[in-house]
């Protein structure tokens, strides 16, 4: 009976190593797949802030070559408005000023909302850092 005993509590205590070193790796597995898995995450993260960071630099372009155009546009509607006063094709001149006041807004237009666009990516982008 005493080796019995013995038999089985070796058995126990060999069955336990094991199952604890089994246990062992599935925890090390774990918290490496864990941490591959935070590793991939700011790898994506930083590509991201990466495209955001492109995105304001291409609006900021584009804003300022839309400012340049309104510029130059605002030149033309002033001589349009002194050319449709006193010219003798008035009519022609004011529906030419009509088509540039609405290109002008267009223009305006899209340049607030590639502004407001800058605004919320470098806010994102603040948050990120």
């Amino acid at each position: 009976m005493k080796k019995m005993g013995f038999l089985l509590m070796g058995i126990m205590i060999v069955s336990t190593t094991a199952y604890s070193a089994v246990n062992k790796n599935s925890i090390e597995n774990s918290l490496n797949s864990i941490e591959n898995q935070y590793n991939e995450l700011l790898k994506k993260e930083a590509a991201q802030k990466e495209s955001y960071e492109r995105q304001v630099a291409q609006l900021k372009a584009e804003v300022e070559d839309l400012t340049q155009k309104r510029d130059a546009r605002e030149k033309t509607i002033e001589k349009l408005k002194k050319d449709s006063e006193v010219r003798w094709l008035r009519d022609k001149y004011k529906a030419v000023l009509n088509e540039y006041e609405k290109y002008s807004k267009n223009i305006e237009k899209m340049i607030n909302a590639k502004e407001q666009k800058i605004t919320e990516l470098e806010t994102l982008l603040s948050v990120m850092n």
